[in-house]
């Protein structure tokens, strides 16, 4: 029986509250050191230096993660890990330097990569086949929260000061506690399985284009976001709500825009999506003193059509594979997504810094404009989903692979179907049996466990193979999946 939303959040307390206040540590931290370098006066390249490191270093955590929890275990990663990353992040406040801070970005990704990995883990292994979606409905909300309350807290201290390091500190130190105190057994191995990049690009190329795209304007609007509004003249705690607004947008909206595309051709929901984003980016051209009052209304508008794209994009290769390919295809997505958004800072940085903070939001139309029109010259291509061939739409977080085991998607429909065949419970079609018999009414030796078979007599062992031999491709075909 499955169990109620509320039985399940208190039986996933710890890993949740771990979650939360990671995410929330880290979002802190992210935002804090846009700023803090703007300060500081370092130019705007070396600013999306520093927060492109982050994403080097969260790619390499999803490359190695696996192996290092696979090697000493999931606590002793995590509290390694998240005892690493809170001494990293009070470092930034000791040296002020952008080639230290770059460095320490990298290796916060690779801290922050590594602790997603051990969370999921150990949700996917609380979670049973009744209550995997309402537990990635659960995560995926607490991680957007933290994020989006992580944001909020720069209004705690001034970001000169060396207390807001302190508090994003805090926060990673405590997210290791309810992990390190639980008395419940540790997850299995942590798979480290992922689809190659020509493959995935083979299945969909469209879903490849897209998920790097999606990378390249996270990477955008989380690493320089906060940079942009602060050089149109906002205050920090303006800038906070600015960023706040932004998650909060792309949160409530991911999963009314995820279920539309279960109710339409996926990619045209993603066309119009990027269509939606492009508009979004160009209006500050024809009205820049309305966005510049309206600010936060502009950054919530513009996260709903920048978060379901990476979402969309995901779905959209799911819909080409079969359920077991879909943790090893989101390992390969990952990393594409994570590559892509270390580029995203590097360009936004580099044009503000050379056209002022509104070539930001040219850049997002550009990027718009640019997958839309491949996802249109994709839609001539390839093999058609119909709406009912589609798969469910699941927001998972932009993570680790282990997000996908999680998600109700990695089932296969028919596994139940063909134990039930198995154990009895549903004869085979008489057709189906016809097809399966050699010309002398026997079964094939392919299908033997399928179909019963008399015992064979004395004598007739030559017979039976000469006569299954002269049909095996046929036959053989017929019961192909």
């Amino acid at each position: 029986m499955p169990r109620s939303p509320v039985a399940l959040i208190i039986a996933l307390s710890a890993t949740l509250f771990a979650a939360f206040a990671l995410n929330s540590g880290a979002s802190l931290q992210s935002s804090l050191l846009a700023l803090r370098a703007s300060a500081e006066g370092f130019a705007p390249i070396f600013t999306g230096i520093i927060m492109a490191s982050y994403y080097i270093g969260f790619v390499a955590g999803i490359v190695w993660g696996a192996s290092l929890v696979n090697r000493v275990g999931h606590i002793r990663t995590f509290a390694a890990l998240a005892s690493t990353g809170s001494a990293i992040t009070l470092l930034h406040a000791v040296f002020v330097d952008p080639i230290t801070w770059s460095l320490f970005r990298a290796l916060t990704g690779l801290c922050v990569s590594g602790l997603y990995l051990v969370i999921e883990s150990w949700l996917n292994a609380q979670a049973d086949n009744t209550s995997r979606g309402g537990t990635i409905a659960i995560y995926m909300t607490v991680s957007l929260g933290g994020l989006a309350i992580g944001q909020l807290l720069l209004n705690v201290s001034p970001i000169s000061s060396f207390e807001l390091f302190t508090v994003a500190s805090v926060l990673l130190s405590l997210s290791l506690v309810p992990l390190a105190l639980t008395r419940q057994p540790p997850p299995t191995a942590v798979s480290g399985e992922r689809m190659t990049f020509r493959r995935l690009y083979n299945i969909s190329p469209l879903g490849f284009v897209a998920a790097s795209g999606a990378g390249v304007l996270s990477g955008a609007i989380y690493g320089v976001g906060p940079v942009f509004a602060a050089d149109l003249g906002l205050p920090t705690h303006d800038v906070a709500y600015f960023m706040f607004f932004v998650i909060l947008g792309g949160m409530i909206m991911q999963f009314p825009i995820g279920k539309l595309s279960d109710m339409v051709p996926r990619q045209y929901v993603m066309i119009v999506v990027l269509f939606g984003l492009a508009i979004c980016g160009l209006i500050p051209l024809a009205a820049p003193d309305m966005i510049r009052n309206n600010l936060t209304l502009w950054g919530g508008i513009t996260g709903v059509f920048i978060m379901p794209i990476y979402g969309l994009a995901v779905a959209y290769v799911n819909d080409y594979l079969e359920p077991e390919d879909i943790v090893p295809a989101s390992g390969g997505l990952l990393i594409i997504y994570g590559a892509s958004a270390a580029t995203g800072p590097l360009l936004g940085a580099s044009a503000i810094g050379h056209m002022g903070p509104w070539a930001l939001p040219v850049c997002f139309a550009i990027i718009g404009i640019c997958v839309a029109s491949f996802a249109i010259y994709r839609a001539g291509f390839g093999r058609r989903i119909s709406i009912e061939e589609q798969g469910q739409f699941v927001a998972v977080p932009r993570t680790t692979p282990m997000a996908f085991e999680l998600s109700p998607i990695t089932d296969d429909p028919g596994q139940d179907q063909e134990d039930g065949q198995t154990a009895g419970s549903s004869p085979l079609d008489p057709d189906e049996i016809a097809e399966m018999m050699t010309p002398d009414g026997t079964a094939h030796p392919d299908d033997f466990g399928q179909v019963t078979v008399d015992d064979p007599q004395p004598g007739d062992d030559t017979e039976r193979q000469s006569g299954s031999g002269s049909e095996t491709g046929p036959a053989s075909g017929s019961t192909s999946r």
